[in-house]
């Protein structure tokens, strides 16, 4: 998938391409030190609003700067946090459809996995910046 220019992967942290750019959401993955960026959300769980703004205004730094480069984004199963990050990205950069359907459409139909995720995901772009 691509956002911004830049090439998108989503899965578990565990299968982090050498030489991408990742960003680990699961605190006990045995790689996480691969990461380039980390946000720590809990399984099932939503990831705290003003550390999810500053790691995609991080990320996005990133995608532009380096839009050759694979841009990997995961947790242990690479469904729901990462679906719902994927998903707020995805609401940041105005996708022009709903940014979970767009998510479940080009990485896996099962990502975002509870209601409470696509709640904040769907609500994420109206959120106001602090």
């Amino acid at each position: 998938m691509k956002l911004l220019g830049a090439r998108l992967a989503a899965g578990p942290f565990t299968a982090l391409p050498e030489g991408a750019f990742g960003l680990c959401l699961d605190p006990h993955a045995p790689n996480r030190d691969a990461a380039a960026l980390t946000l720590d959300i809990v399984d099932f769980g939503l990831p705290d609003p003003a550390a999810l703004r500053a790691t995609l205004d991080a990320l996005k730094a990133a995608m532009a700067a380096e839009p050759e480069r694979l841009f990997y984004l995961g947790c242990k199963a690479g469904l729901g946090r990462t679906g719902t990050v994927l998903a707020c990205l995805a609401a940041e950069c105005a996708v022009e459809e709903d940014p979970v359907e767009w998510v479940r459409a080009r990485h896996d139909a099962r990502a975002v996995e509870t209601p409470a995720q696509e709640e904040f995901a769907r609500g994420w772009a109206a959120r106001p910046r602090a």
